[in-house]
């Protein structure tokens, strides 16, 4: 097979990849109760109530971010009638002088309400970092109003080797309580959640090399009246480890794809919450705007918003496209083998491109099931850019394991199957 023949299949496989358009829709319900986590690869991984819980704690060891759950209003403010030795003088009577109402960043994962007051060095603004023991140790009182409207007292007492000691009572003092937030347990997660009302920890977030973006609830600074102040909004929060580039005033923005136009920001509301307007009545989409998505891997993806609905039923509306993928562009540089579509649902074809120029025998593919059966086998006698379609209509949903061997090199990829 010449070179010429070698890029124009390449050109036309990867024109399969870049048309193949897909429209979605995800719910967070009535109200907005719920929170959505969802992949560019492989659609809504979870969808969980967002309104039970008051407290997330990152699981990074070296991470120090306590946020809130700002959305559902929980609203948190510094005591600032004295220090941690004050505890015991705190009462009902401290709601009626509030200080300014203390809420997460919305441009980073890493500076959650408790943070925002830091003053630098190795102070995080809950707690200080002890040079000497390593552990961050709480200096701060707090009053907070949790997601059922009930107010108290809190200390973030300490951070000690991933896990976090925390104290809460009503403002009364009673009901007080002292436990142990084990967030080490959970470092395949970006946070682990708590509930002041119930003493409670709530596992409730997917693991955090599975999802791109989320669909939620969250407080940014509005304009109002000249300047701005704090309000809930409705949109979209992309995943540590993401880059996306906002692309305005397109006139096909369902078929734009030039990415590199466009700076790409790793601030977490990128896409944030303006896809849409409320004209005091009902919504409607910025129709002219798209945009693009790097993921962990550097695929490069369009999103564009095609509906909402707003709190009625909370159904968001969008239309995804792989643009630019980065195992096709490496596949003659590094023999990588690429799978599309992966996962694949149930009686479609699946395709497997790899380079095998620089060889001259035969290819075997295998496919095992989890019990490491083999269901497929198949051997393809040519050289050059190999192009093999499965049907997968004889094989059940679930998750296999791909092989491909030439001259003994054997590449093994995941295949799934939905």
């Amino acid at each position: 097979m010449t070179k010429k023949n070698i890029t124009f299949i390449l050109i036309y496989f990867t024109s399969i990849i870049v048309f193949a358009q897909q429209n979605h829709q995800i719910s967070l319900y009535s109200g907005y109760t719920n929170q959505s986590f969802y992949s560019m690869q492989n659609g809504e991984i979870l969808n969980t109530a967002n309104d039970n819980w008051d407290l997330a704690f990152s699981t990074d060891s070296y991470s120090t971010s306590i946020r809130t759950n700002d959305g559902k209003e929980v609203q948190l403010y510094t005591y600032q009638s004295g220090d941690i030795n004050s505890w015991s003088s705190i009462n009902n009577n401290d709601i009626n002088n509030l200080p300014v109402l203390m809420f997460n960043s919305d441009t980073s994962w890493e500076y959650g309400a408790f943070n925002i007051n830091q003053t630098g060095g190795f102070d995080y603004g809950w707690g200080v970092y002890n040079l000497q023991t390593h552990h961050v140790i709480g200096d701060s009182l707090y009053l907070i109003n949790t997601v059922n409207g009930n107010w108290k007292k809190l200390w973030i007492k300490s951070k000690i080797s991933g896990d976090y000691e925390i104290k809460y009572a009503n403002l009364d003092g009673s009901n007080e309580i002292e436990t142990t937030v084990l967030a080490s347990n959970y470092t395949n997660k970006n946070f682990i959640y708590y509930s002041l009302d119930d003493d409670l920890i709530i596992d409730r977030e997917p693991d955090k090399n599975n999802w791109d973006i989320t669909f939620t609830k969250y407080k940014t600074l509005y304009p109002f009246q000249g300047g701005f102040m704090p309000y809930s909004v409705t949109g979209t929060l992309h995943n540590a480890g993401l880059e996306v580039a906002q692309a305005d005033n397109i006139q096909n923005p369902l078929s734009y794809n030039n990415h590199n136009s466009h700076s790409f920001s790793n601030s977490i509301n990128t896409i944030g919450f303006d896809w849409k307007e409320f004209n005091g009545t009902n919504y409607s989409i910025v129709n002219n705007r798209c945009y693009f998505i790097s993921d962990k891997s550097s695929n490069i993806w369009r999103i564009t918003f095609t509906g909402f609905d707003g709190m009625s039923t909370g159904n968001i509306e969008f239309n995804t496209e792989l643009i630019q993928s980065t195992d096709i562009e490496n596949i003659n540089s590094s023999n990588t083998v690429a799978i599309y579509p992966n996962p694949v649902s149930k009686n479609q074809q699946v395709t497997i491109i790899y380079d095998v120029s620089n060889y001259n025998t035969t290819a075997t593919i295998r496919i095992h099931d989890i019990f490491g059966k083999e269901v497929y086998l198949s051997k393809i006698y040519k050289d050059g850019l190999m192009l093999h379609s499965i049907n997968t209509q004889n094989l059940k949903k679930g998750i296999y394991m791909l092989s491909i061997n030439i001259d003994g090199m054997q590449k093994t990829e995941r295949l799934v199957i939905n």
